[in-house]
């Protein structure tokens, strides 16, 4: 029953986590309009036209007024959001499981939003300092050791910032803090390390001298917490 009831709330999530992306990237306030819309016709999306994932198999993958294909990445999202969460209560404890489903939220947030506007949403990283705090209560052994490691991260990521002045952004530091403390040492460490590598890989193959960073940032720290809660 605790899978089935992750695999829903999963769904549900990824369908809410679409409105933030979209609206996020758009410039448009999460809230307002209140209801999802579609991008062609821009009529209301009734209720039973919205069910996560069932709503996108039974229409097609289109929109019922204007029959405008609606962009598979709605219904993969929500699969994700879904599959993570049922992931997550299938391997780990409740409490984990918790844990582990806010942080994959806020790293599909950050990995869309920053690679699509160079942007990160202030609330994908109060999120994970959430996660920090909470994982105080489920680990306290070595406590004080987070506080060290991040202090250190914080200060590697201020002398690279002030080498490097366009190399990163502020959201990149709001976003690895919460990270350093999460993890704790050494794992903090090879964190910064782990998405300094994958993003110099993503620009070599790209050939892009500017990359967002705060994708690599939160897709490595969350298979390292991933790794973390299994084996340590």
């Amino acid at each position: 029953m605790w899978y089935v009831l992750n695999f829903i709330l999963g769904a549900i999530f990824g369908s809410f986590l679409n409105v933030i992306l979209f609206r996020s990237v758009e410039g448009l306030k999460i809230n307002d309009p209140p209801r999802s819309f579609c991008l062609n016709c821009k009529v209301s999306i009734k209720w039973y036209d919205n069910i996560p994932i069932l709503s996108y198999i039974l229409l097609g993958g289109k929109c019922r007024n204007c029959k405008t294909k609606i962009p598979i990445r709605y219904f993969l999202v929500e699969l994700l959001i879904a599959f993570s969460f049922t992931f997550h209560s299938l391997l780990f404890a409740k409490f984990e499981c918790i844990l582990l489903n806010i942080f994959i939220f806020s790293t599909v947030v950050v990995a869309y939003v920053d690679f699509k506007i160079m942007m990160i949403p202030d609330f994908s990283w109060w999120l994970l300092w959430i996660v920090s705090v909470l994982d105080l209560f489920r680990d306290t052994r070595f406590w004080y050791l987070r506080f060290v490691s991040l202090f250190i991260v914080l200060s590697i990521f201020l002398i690279l910032k002030k080498i490097y002045v366009e190399g990163l952004g502020e959201g990149d530091i709001y976003l690895i803090t919460p990270i350093a403390f999460i993890l704790n040492l050494p794992l903090s460490i090879y964190h910064l390390l782990l998405s300094s590598i994958l993003a110099l890989i993503f620009s070599l193959v790209n050939k892009k001298k500017i990359v967002p960073f705060g994708p690599f940032i939160s897709i490595s720290g969350y298979v390292l917490y991933v790794f973390m809660l299994k084996y340590f």
